[in-house]
Protein backbone atom coordinates (compact mmCIF):
# COMPACT_ATOMS: atom_id res chain seq x y z
CA UNK A 1 0.00 0.00 0.00
CA UNK A 2 2.78 2.24 0.96
CA UNK A 3 4.83 1.56 -1.90
CA UNK A 4 1.48 2.60 -4.62
CA UNK A 5 1.07 5.94 -2.16
CA UNK A 6 4.59 6.90 -3.29
CA UNK A 7 3.34 5.99 -6.77
CA UNK A 8 0.48 8.85 -6.52
CA UNK A 9 3.14 10.93 -5.42
CA UNK A 10 5.47 10.40 -7.94
CA UNK A 11 2.21 10.63 -10.39
CA UNK A 12 1.64 13.95 -8.90
CA UNK A 13 5.13 15.19 -8.94
CA UNK A 14 4.95 15.01 -13.04
CA UNK A 15 1.58 16.29 -13.38
CA UNK A 16 2.80 19.37 -10.98
CA UNK A 17 6.34 19.64 -12.86
CA UNK A 18 4.43 19.63 -16.52
CA UNK A 19 1.90 22.69 -14.87
CA UNK A 20 4.86 24.83 -14.59
CA UNK A 21 6.31 24.57 -17.58
CA UNK A 22 3.41 27.02 -18.33
CA UNK A 23 4.32 29.43 -15.93
CA UNK A 24 8.11 28.89 -16.61
CA UNK A 25 7.49 30.26 -20.23
CA UNK A 26 4.32 31.57 -20.60
CA UNK A 27 3.82 33.40 -24.22
CA UNK A 28 5.35 30.13 -25.62
CA UNK A 29 4.04 27.52 -24.01
CA UNK A 30 0.34 29.23 -24.29
CA UNK A 31 0.61 30.46 -27.75
CA UNK A 32 1.01 26.81 -28.90
CA UNK A 33 -1.67 25.65 -26.81
CA UNK A 34 -4.17 28.14 -27.55
CA UNK A 35 -3.32 28.10 -31.49
CA UNK A 36 -4.36 24.27 -31.66
CA UNK A 37 -7.44 25.22 -29.76
CA UNK A 38 -8.65 27.73 -32.38
CA UNK A 39 -8.27 25.49 -35.27
CA UNK A 40 -9.87 22.47 -33.53
CA UNK A 41 -12.55 25.07 -32.40
CA UNK A 42 -13.04 26.02 -35.96
CA UNK A 43 -13.01 22.72 -37.80
CA UNK A 44 -15.72 21.70 -34.97
CA UNK A 45 -18.15 24.38 -36.07
CA UNK A 46 -17.57 23.90 -39.68
CA UNK A 47 -18.43 20.49 -39.03
CA UNK A 48 -21.51 20.89 -37.44
CA UNK A 49 -22.51 23.27 -39.63
CA UNK A 50 -21.22 21.73 -42.47
CA UNK A 51 -22.83 17.83 -41.64
CA UNK A 52 -26.30 18.97 -39.46
CA UNK A 53 -28.25 19.55 -42.47
CA UNK A 54 -26.73 16.12 -44.35
CA UNK A 55 -28.13 14.29 -41.44
CA UNK A 56 -31.32 15.81 -41.09
CA UNK A 57 -31.64 15.75 -44.78
CA UNK A 58 -30.67 11.86 -44.66
CA UNK A 59 -33.11 11.31 -41.62
CA UNK A 60 -36.14 13.49 -43.74
CA UNK A 61 -35.35 10.91 -46.53
CA UNK A 62 -35.26 7.50 -44.34
CA UNK A 63 -38.65 8.89 -42.26
CA UNK A 64 -40.38 8.73 -45.92
CA UNK A 65 -39.52 5.30 -47.13
CA UNK A 66 -42.30 3.61 -45.08
CA UNK A 67 -44.59 5.22 -46.50
CA UNK A 68 -43.32 4.58 -50.38
CA UNK A 69 -45.09 1.78 -52.46
CA UNK A 70 -42.23 -0.82 -53.03
CA UNK A 71 -43.56 -1.59 -56.59
CA UNK A 72 -43.65 1.95 -57.52
CA UNK A 73 -40.25 3.49 -59.70
CA UNK A 74 -40.45 6.64 -57.22
CA UNK A 75 -39.50 3.97 -54.22
CA UNK A 76 -36.27 3.05 -55.99
CA UNK A 77 -35.60 6.79 -57.06
CA UNK A 78 -36.41 7.23 -53.11
CA UNK A 79 -33.87 4.57 -52.94
CA UNK A 80 -31.04 5.95 -54.66
CA UNK A 81 -31.30 9.54 -53.17
CA UNK A 82 -31.08 7.94 -49.67
CA UNK A 83 -28.30 6.32 -51.21
CA UNK A 84 -26.19 9.70 -52.26
CA UNK A 85 -27.03 11.59 -48.91
CA UNK A 86 -25.47 8.82 -47.50
CA UNK A 87 -22.30 9.13 -49.83
CA UNK A 88 -22.26 12.35 -49.22
CA UNK A 89 -22.16 12.49 -45.52
CA UNK A 90 -18.93 9.55 -45.68
CA UNK A 91 -17.45 11.72 -47.65
CA UNK A 92 -18.03 14.58 -45.19
CA UNK A 93 -16.87 12.78 -42.31
CA UNK A 94 -13.81 11.73 -44.30
CA UNK A 95 -13.18 15.26 -44.92
CA UNK A 96 -13.16 16.20 -41.28
CA UNK A 97 -11.82 13.07 -39.85
CA UNK A 98 -8.32 13.69 -42.14
CA UNK A 99 -8.35 17.36 -41.22
CA UNK A 100 -8.61 16.97 -37.54
CA UNK A 101 -5.96 14.44 -37.68
CA UNK A 102 -3.33 16.76 -39.45
CA UNK A 103 -4.39 19.48 -36.62
CA UNK A 104 -3.89 16.92 -34.38
CA UNK A 105 -0.38 16.02 -35.56
CA UNK A 106 0.77 19.63 -36.24
CA UNK A 107 -0.49 19.84 -32.28
CA UNK A 108 1.44 17.04 -30.73
CA UNK A 109 4.27 18.58 -33.02
CA UNK A 110 4.56 22.28 -31.37
CA UNK A 111 3.36 21.32 -27.88
CA UNK A 112 6.25 18.54 -27.69
CA UNK A 113 8.67 20.97 -29.13
CA UNK A 114 7.42 23.89 -26.86
CA UNK A 115 7.25 21.82 -23.67
CA UNK A 116 11.15 20.48 -24.10
CA UNK A 117 12.48 23.61 -25.23
CA UNK A 118 10.96 25.08 -21.90
CA UNK A 119 12.08 22.00 -19.60
CA UNK A 120 15.81 22.58 -20.89
CA UNK A 121 15.82 26.30 -20.94
CA UNK A 122 16.41 26.96 -24.48
CA UNK A 123 14.77 30.10 -25.77
CA UNK A 124 13.56 30.61 -29.17
CA UNK A 125 11.93 33.37 -30.48
CA UNK A 126 7.90 32.84 -31.72
CA UNK A 127 8.00 34.17 -35.08
CA UNK A 128 10.87 31.15 -35.81
CA UNK A 129 8.86 28.79 -33.86
CA UNK A 130 6.47 27.09 -36.70
CA UNK A 131 9.85 26.90 -39.10
CA UNK A 132 11.69 25.30 -36.13
CA UNK A 133 9.28 22.62 -36.12
CA UNK A 134 7.73 21.51 -38.72
CA UNK A 135 10.71 20.88 -40.32
CA UNK A 136 10.86 17.44 -37.81
CA UNK A 137 6.99 16.65 -39.22
CA UNK A 138 8.26 13.86 -41.62
CA UNK A 139 9.18 10.97 -38.06
CA UNK A 140 6.05 11.99 -36.40
CA UNK A 141 3.60 11.03 -39.40
CA UNK A 142 5.21 7.86 -40.12
CA UNK A 143 5.15 6.73 -36.07
CA UNK A 144 1.44 8.17 -36.01
CA UNK A 145 0.85 6.21 -39.41
CA UNK A 146 1.54 2.93 -37.13
CA UNK A 147 0.29 3.75 -33.69
CA UNK A 148 -2.98 4.13 -36.15
CA UNK A 149 -2.61 1.15 -37.57
CA UNK A 150 -2.31 -0.47 -34.16
CA UNK A 151 -4.93 1.02 -32.49
CA UNK A 152 -7.54 -0.19 -35.81
CA UNK A 153 -6.11 -3.56 -35.39
CA UNK A 154 -6.55 -3.32 -31.60
CA UNK A 155 -10.09 -2.51 -31.96
CA UNK A 156 -10.72 -4.93 -35.08
CA UNK A 157 -9.87 -7.69 -32.50
CA UNK A 158 -12.51 -6.22 -29.88
CA UNK A 159 -15.04 -6.14 -32.28
CA UNK A 160 -13.70 -10.11 -34.06
CA UNK A 161 -14.10 -11.04 -29.52
CA UNK A 162 -17.55 -9.54 -29.16
CA UNK A 163 -19.26 -11.12 -32.68
CA UNK A 164 -19.58 -14.82 -30.72
CA UNK A 165 -20.98 -12.62 -27.75
CA UNK A 166 -23.92 -11.29 -29.81
CA UNK A 167 -24.13 -14.70 -31.46
CA UNK A 168 -24.80 -16.98 -27.78
CA UNK A 169 -26.31 -14.16 -25.61
CA UNK A 170 -29.27 -15.48 -24.48
CA UNK A 171 -30.79 -12.01 -23.07
CA UNK A 172 -30.29 -8.14 -24.13
CA UNK A 173 -29.37 -7.79 -20.29
CA UNK A 174 -26.44 -10.58 -20.54
CA UNK A 175 -25.08 -8.94 -23.96
CA UNK A 176 -25.08 -5.19 -22.36
CA UNK A 177 -23.31 -7.06 -18.94
CA UNK A 178 -20.98 -8.92 -21.37
CA UNK A 179 -20.21 -5.98 -23.47
CA UNK A 180 -20.00 -3.27 -21.12
CA UNK A 181 -16.91 -5.82 -19.23
CA UNK A 182 -15.06 -6.55 -22.57
CA UNK A 183 -15.11 -2.80 -23.39
CA UNK A 184 -13.85 -1.79 -20.05
CA UNK A 185 -11.10 -4.12 -20.80
CA UNK A 186 -10.06 -3.56 -23.65
CA UNK A 187 -10.20 -0.03 -22.93
CA UNK A 188 -7.72 -0.34 -19.94
CA UNK A 189 -5.20 -2.61 -21.77
CA UNK A 190 -5.71 0.62 -24.21
CA UNK A 191 -4.14 3.03 -21.56
CA UNK A 192 -1.06 0.66 -21.13
CA UNK A 193 -0.33 -0.14 -24.32
CA UNK A 194 -1.00 3.89 -25.01
CA UNK A 195 2.40 4.28 -22.75
CA UNK A 196 4.45 3.17 -25.55
CA UNK A 197 2.79 4.44 -28.31
CA UNK A 198 2.19 8.73 -26.78
CA UNK A 199 6.74 8.08 -25.44
CA UNK A 200 7.04 7.19 -28.98
CA UNK A 201 5.56 10.50 -30.57
CA UNK A 202 7.87 12.13 -28.28
CA UNK A 203 11.02 10.41 -29.45
CA UNK A 204 9.52 11.01 -32.73
CA UNK A 205 9.91 14.04 -32.35
CA UNK A 206 12.62 14.88 -30.62
CA UNK A 207 15.24 12.40 -31.70
CA UNK A 208 16.18 11.37 -35.15
CA UNK A 209 14.17 7.87 -34.50
CA UNK A 210 10.87 6.76 -35.77
CA UNK A 211 8.45 3.96 -37.22
CA UNK A 212 8.79 0.49 -35.34
CA UNK A 213 12.34 1.83 -33.90
CA UNK A 214 10.83 4.94 -32.28
CA UNK A 215 8.23 2.18 -30.58
CA UNK A 216 11.08 -0.46 -29.54
CA UNK A 217 13.19 2.35 -28.07
CA UNK A 218 9.79 4.21 -25.92
CA UNK A 219 9.41 0.37 -24.64
CA UNK A 220 13.00 0.25 -23.51
CA UNK A 221 13.35 3.45 -21.61
CA UNK A 222 9.80 3.31 -20.36
CA UNK A 223 10.97 0.05 -17.99
CA UNK A 224 10.27 1.58 -14.23
CA UNK A 225 7.67 3.85 -15.14
CA UNK A 226 5.14 1.86 -16.89
CA UNK A 227 2.76 2.29 -13.28
CA UNK A 228 3.31 6.03 -12.86
CA UNK A 229 2.21 6.75 -16.67
CA UNK A 230 -0.30 4.43 -16.59
CA UNK A 231 -2.40 6.28 -13.60
CA UNK A 232 -1.37 9.12 -15.56
CA UNK A 233 -3.32 7.72 -18.77
CA UNK A 234 -6.13 6.60 -16.68
CA UNK A 235 -6.42 10.26 -14.77
CA UNK A 236 -6.96 11.63 -18.32
CA UNK A 237 -8.55 9.55 -19.73
CA UNK A 238 -11.49 9.69 -17.09
CA UNK A 239 -11.50 13.46 -17.17
CA UNK A 240 -11.85 13.28 -20.96
CA UNK A 241 -14.51 10.50 -20.73
CA UNK A 242 -16.58 12.84 -17.85
CA UNK A 243 -16.52 15.38 -20.33
CA UNK A 244 -17.31 13.51 -23.60
CA UNK A 245 -20.88 12.20 -21.44
CA UNK A 246 -21.60 16.07 -20.07
CA UNK A 247 -21.28 16.79 -24.27
CA UNK A 248 -23.37 13.82 -24.82
CA UNK A 249 -26.15 15.14 -22.18
CA UNK A 250 -25.89 18.61 -23.69
CA UNK A 251 -29.81 19.86 -24.23
CA UNK A 252 -30.76 19.99 -28.28
CA UNK A 253 -33.83 21.54 -27.61
CA UNK A 254 -32.01 25.31 -26.19
CA UNK A 255 -31.28 27.73 -28.51
CA UNK A 256 -28.82 27.12 -31.13
CA UNK A 257 -26.11 29.50 -30.00
CA UNK A 258 -26.24 28.13 -26.84
CA UNK A 259 -25.77 24.23 -27.86
CA UNK A 260 -23.36 25.40 -30.09
CA UNK A 261 -21.19 27.27 -27.00
CA UNK A 262 -21.36 24.63 -24.33
CA UNK A 263 -20.85 21.95 -26.84
CA UNK A 264 -17.57 24.20 -28.44
CA UNK A 265 -16.10 24.39 -24.86
CA UNK A 266 -16.58 20.96 -23.44
CA UNK A 267 -14.95 19.43 -26.93
CA UNK A 268 -12.13 22.17 -26.71
CA UNK A 269 -11.59 21.11 -22.81
CA UNK A 270 -11.34 17.51 -23.88
CA UNK A 271 -8.12 19.03 -26.69
CA UNK A 272 -6.89 20.63 -24.08
CA UNK A 273 -6.54 17.85 -21.65
CA UNK A 274 -4.78 15.64 -24.32
CA UNK A 275 -2.12 18.13 -24.98
CA UNK A 276 -1.89 18.69 -21.46
CA UNK A 277 -1.24 15.17 -21.25
CA UNK A 278 1.44 15.78 -24.03
CA UNK A 279 3.29 17.88 -22.34
CA UNK A 280 3.45 15.03 -18.81
CA UNK A 281 4.66 12.40 -21.73
CA UNK A 282 7.47 15.03 -22.45
CA UNK A 283 8.33 15.66 -18.52
CA UNK A 284 8.28 11.72 -18.69
CA UNK A 285 10.50 11.28 -21.45
CA UNK A 286 13.04 13.51 -19.65
CA UNK A 287 12.96 11.54 -16.65
CA UNK A 288 13.04 8.26 -18.76
CA UNK A 289 16.50 9.88 -20.58
CA UNK A 290 17.87 10.85 -16.73
CA UNK A 291 17.17 7.29 -15.98
CA UNK A 292 18.94 5.55 -18.70
CA UNK A 293 22.58 8.20 -18.47
CA UNK A 294 22.53 6.76 -14.83
CA UNK A 295 22.35 3.25 -16.02
CA UNK A 296 24.93 4.41 -18.47
CA UNK A 297 27.46 5.74 -15.65
CA UNK A 298 26.99 2.83 -13.49
CA UNK A 299 27.66 0.28 -16.78
CA UNK A 300 30.94 2.18 -17.17
CA UNK A 301 32.09 2.54 -13.80
CA UNK A 302 31.18 -1.73 -13.22
CA UNK A 303 33.10 -2.29 -16.91
CA UNK A 304 36.08 -0.35 -15.17
CA UNK A 305 36.52 -1.58 -12.28
CA UNK A 306 36.50 -5.07 -14.19
CA UNK A 307 38.89 -4.33 -16.29
CA UNK A 308 41.12 -3.54 -13.22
Amino acid sequence: MSRFLNVLKEVVGILNESRKLFLKNKKLMFSVLVFPLLLNGLVYLINVFAIKPEITKLNNELSLLPTADPSSPEFIAHIMRIFADFRQLVASSYIFSTLHAIINLLSVLVIVHASALTHKDENIKIKEFPVFTLQYWKGPLVTYFYIFLFTLGYWFLFFIILFPLLVFSSSLYSLAAKFGALWILFVLFQSYLAIVWLLSMVISILEETYGIQALGKAAKIVKGMKLKLFLVNLFFGLLSFGLAQIVMLVDLQRSLAVTFTISLVLVTSIFALSMFQLVTYTVAYFQCKDVESLKDVEYTKLSSIASI
